[in-house]
């Protein structure tokens, strides 16, 4: 495994004037979509804006940002309050033994379904998170540069989308595009024995 693709992410706010090859950003997507999540559930949506009044009309929800409307396009991270409804289908997708079957659907859908909105939207948008650090790496990978952007109105980006807050909520953007920085930040972490802690 290669590590430059950690190495050398950072936050990009400068990009050129230039459209993100289709296939790229598909494969993006394909990692997003393949992405991890707690009990299978997937609870997430990913919107994408490429059109130029789209992205200013972002920007201006996300407290003008101006790397919104110049980058080459924007992911939206939707999260999915909806997934105690179809748990079960998901479940019965991954074709296991009847017997454990029913043992997961009595020990979780309980659980799922007791779950207040609150506790649905903290739930969700954790596994948005995992998402998100899959397109960042992808795209860093072939070379595309990201933001994540969280300060936004999220009830006006919800209001913008139209969409049904029972069933979905804004979580995340990401602006991608080929970076303009012409001097990249140094990157500052924590040094390896500071953050890890080996339990043996």
């Amino acid at each position: 495994m290669s590590l430059e693709i950690f190495k050398t992410r950072y936050s990009c706010r400068n990009f050129k004037k230039e459209a993100l090859k289709e296939e790229h950003l598909k494969e993006i997507l394909e990692v997003a979509r393949l992405s991890p999540s707690s009990l299978g559930l997937e609870p997430w949506k990913f919107l994408v804006v490429r059109d130029a009044k789209k992205k200013e009309e972002l920007s201006f929800i996300a407290n003008h940002q101006s790397h919104i409307k110049d980058a080459a396009a924007v992911i939206i991270i939707l999260s999915r309050l909806d997934f105690a409804e179809y748990f079960e289908e998901k479940l019965r997708q991954r074709k296991m033994r009847e017997e454990e079957l029913q043992k997961r659907l009595s020990l979780y859908k309980p659980f799922l379904q007791n779950m207040d909105k609150k506790a649905k939207i903290a739930y969700a948008r954790e596994q948005a998170y995992i998402a998100l650090a899959g397109i960042l790496y992808a795209a860093n990978a072939l070379n595309i540069a990201t933001c994540t952007i969280g300060g936004f109105d999220a009830e006006k980006l919800n209001a913008y989308l139209k969409l049904d807050t029972n069933k979905e909520l804004s979580t995340l953007m990401i602006a991608l595009g080929y970076s303009d920085d012409k001097d990249l930040p140094s990157k500052s972490r924590f040094k390896f024995d500071e953050v890890v802690q080996f339990l043996d």
